[in-house]
């Protein structure tokens, strides 16, 4: 049989399955829902495209041929084939709606992102998360691309355009130095003290790398890049090493090694954001936001700012 005489045979499977089980075509009319007329005619047609007869009396009623009872079961298996299709379709319809697709700045990775993904699977073990990490730029291209449901990063303020941002906790920015750095016992500095220091600090792209060019810029100094990372432990280690001083988030304790000194200069924070497309979020992002905003404002409750040492 060609392709198209199975196209043509497909749609009428139904009716075959059903006068396999009663063998009576009222009865499979009315388990189907159509007009006894109606199934009749469709079994004529059947019959038409086979060349062969499914159906012969029997008595008062009808019974299936040989042919018909060969046919029966290929039937049922076809159909039964389309229903798992459409039930693993649906399925995967509902894991993607539960999928929640998260882009974060390696710094965030530490305590944020996993305390996050806890609550929310406390809440409702069904969400699945997929996380990706990088440097600023890059987790906002994720975004943009529809790679990612959220953008976990710093410098949202203001928003990039064409994205809707939730802010969620600002941080001080310090002076990180060496233990045995002259500035050490400093309690504070300046960016204009910096200019003659070597500074560690991370890649461009990165959202605290942006923020340092900022500081620089605003006070009409030119920093002297001694070593470029791509995380913080990174830049610790090579500061606390002698290599240079960085500018990092503000830690309850400060690394081994290095001494922090408070950076005079009010601009001096680095904000922290949630990023989002336009448009209603699918309620699993939602519950994911609401969860991140609530987290987020129990350490500031609990810390006034949040815990760098777990957020940065």
């Amino acid at each position: 049989m060609n392709s198209e005489a199975v196209k043509a045979l497909l749609p009428h499977l139904p009716v075959l399955v059903a006068l396999g089980e009663v063998e009576h075509v009222t009865v499979a009319a009315a388990m189907l829902g159509m007009p006894q007329p109606t199934v009749s005619r469709i079994v004529r047609r059947l019959e038409k495209q086979l060349g062969t007869p499914l159906l012969e009396p029997d008595g008062r009623g009808v019974r299936l041929t040989d042919a018909g009872r060969t046919l029966v079961p290929y039937a049922q298996r076809a159909l039964e084939a389309v229903v798992d299709g459409l039930d693993a379709v649906q399925s995967q319809d509902r894991r993607t709606r539960a999928t929640v697709r998260i882009a974060f700045q390696t710094s965030l990775g530490e305590h944020l992102v996993p305390e996050l993904i806890r609550i929310v699977r406390a809440e409702d073990p069904a969400i699945r998360f997929v996380l990706s990490q990088g440097a600023r730029r890059t987790c906002l291209n994720t975004l943009v691309d529809g790679e990612a449901d959220i953008a976990l990063v710093s410098r949202l303020n203001p928003p990039p355009d064409g994205l809707t941002v939730t802010p969620l906790f600002e941080q001080p920015l310090v002076v990180l130095v060496p233990s045995d750095h002259p500035r050490a016992a400093s309690t504070s500095t300046t960016i204009r003290d910096l200019a003659s220091e070597p500074i560690v600090t991370l890649k461009p792209g990165y959202g605290l790398r942006g923020s340092v060019d900022d500081l620089f810029a605003r006070a009409g100094a030119l920093p002297t890049i001694a070593f470029e990372g791509e995380d913080l432990r990174t830049v610790s280690g090579l500061v606390a090493s002698g290599l240079g001083v960085g500018i990092m988030p503000a830690a309850d304790t400060p690394p081994p090694g290095c001494a922090q000194i408070r950076l005079d200069d009010p601009r001096a924070t680095r904000d922290i954001g949630a990023a989002l497309l336009p448009g209603a979020p699918r309620d699993a992002v939602t519950t994911v936001l609401t969860a991140l905003v609530a987290l987020t404002a129990r350490d500031n409750r609990h810390d006034e700012q949040p815990n760098p040492r777990k957020s940065t």
